[in-house]
This record gives structure tokens, C-alpha cells and sequence, in this order.
């Protein structure tokens, strides 16, 4: 899409409350830290992760995403913001107490998923979070896990990603429905929010 259309989606997200596993991870951390926030889009989880005092370094490949989630945070939030414009496969991020990635994990390309994983391990703290989304093999962009569908798993692989964790929140949906521009899709989601444990393997 060019980046007309995705200022335009992002448009039809922006009255939009934040994602639901990001609001129950933020609730059971006792005080705020660094969140990374995959796939910011134009700040649908970021903006209310920066207005609890969370500390957001903001990735997206989009520049539209970036600009949008720039000219939506008040001035004085500024300095608790990072923003880099880059694909999920070539970023890089800090240790962090906080991974979130709403809906965003399952378009990265199929080959580079279990690298960009374990870089989200490796990331995040002892006591930190992942909170997502994951689609099921069902879901119709995944294509029953065709080579040309977006990156899906069955329930027993989806788990399995969180080997060393604890899960805190694991909803398999799906259901018909429509995107938010309005196409027919069947949707097949793994909503997840899952906190690492002191011996966890990286």
C-alpha cells in the first residue's frame, strides 16, 4: 500500500481503544517501565502506554505509522517516546520489561518469524511481557499454512512459543468478520499475554 493508504487506515483506527491484551498486561505491572511496541501503527496501544507513564520505543516499517504516532503525542510525553521506522527482521531494541504487538506479528515473512522471535526472548526481562496477537492455521489470510499466507501456527505450536513463560491470558477466536476497511475474512486469532520466568531460556 502506498503511504496515502495507510495514513487513510490509520485514520479509521485512531478513535479506536487500545487492544484488550495490552491493557491486561499493562494492569499487572506494578509500576511502569520500557515498553516496545511492534507494529505501532499510529499509536493505538503506544499513546495509552505513554499516558501510564511507560516508556515507548515505537517500531514500524511505515513512515505513515511513525508520523501519525508523532503528531499524536502531546509534547510533554515526547521524551518518553523512541520511534524507529523499520521492518520487524532488520530492527533493533533495547531490554525491555514490556514487548507488545498487536496484531502485527503474523505479516512478518515466514523465514524471518523464528529469528524475530527469539530477538523478542532475548529482549525482554525477567519478569517482562509479551502481549499479541497470533493467528491460527483456520484464520483466511494464513491459507492453511500455504507458503504464500501469513505466518500462523495450530494451538499446540502457538504454546509452545512460550516455553519458559507464564501464561497469563491465552483466547483462541474465530469467528466471520470483516478488517477494519471493511473486506469479508474469516478470522482464526490466538490472543495471548505471557510473562517470562527467572529461568526461562532465552
Amino acid at each position: 500500500m502506498s503511504d496515502d493508504d495507510w495514513a487513510a487506515y490509520y485514520a479509521l483506527l485512531k478513535d479506536r481503544p487500545p487492544r484488550p491484551t495490552a491493557v491486561f498486561a499493562m494492569r499487572r505491572f506494578r509500576t511502569p517501565g520500557l515498553a516496545v511496541d511492534l507494529g505501532c501503527g499510529g499509536g493505538r496501544d503506544a499513546l495509552p502506554l505513554l499516558a501510564a507513564g511507560w516508556r515507548v520505543f515505537a517500531i514500524d516499517r511505515e513512515a505513515s505509522a511513525i508520523e501519525t504516532l508523532l503528531a499524536a503525542t502531546p509534547a510533554e510525553w515526547r521524551d518518553r517516546l523512541t520511534t524507529l521506522q523499520a521492518s520487524y527482521e532488520a530492527a533493533d531494541w533495547p531490554d525491555a520489561d514490556f514487548v507488545n504487538s498487536s496484531f502485527a506479528l503474523p505479516l512478518a515473512p515466514k523465514s524471518e518469524f523464528p529469528a524475530i522471535w527469539r530477538r523478542i526472548r532475548r529482549s525482554l526481562r525477567p519478569g517482562g511481557r509479551f502481549a499479541g496477537q497470533l493467528y491460527g492455521l483456520r484464520d483466511s489470510w494464513a491459507r492453511g499454512g500455504a507458503p504464500d499466507g501469513v505466518v500462523a501456527f495450530d494451538r499446540d505450536a502457538c504454546l509452545r512459543l512460550f516455553d519458559g513463560y507464564s501464561i497469563e491470558l491465552f483466547e483462541e477466536e474465530e469467528h466471520d468478520g470483516v478488517t477494519p476497511r471493511g473486506r469479508q475474512k474469516h478470522w482464526h486469532i490466538f490472543h495471548v499475554v505471557a510473562r517470562r520466568n527467572a529461568a526461562a531460556t532465552q
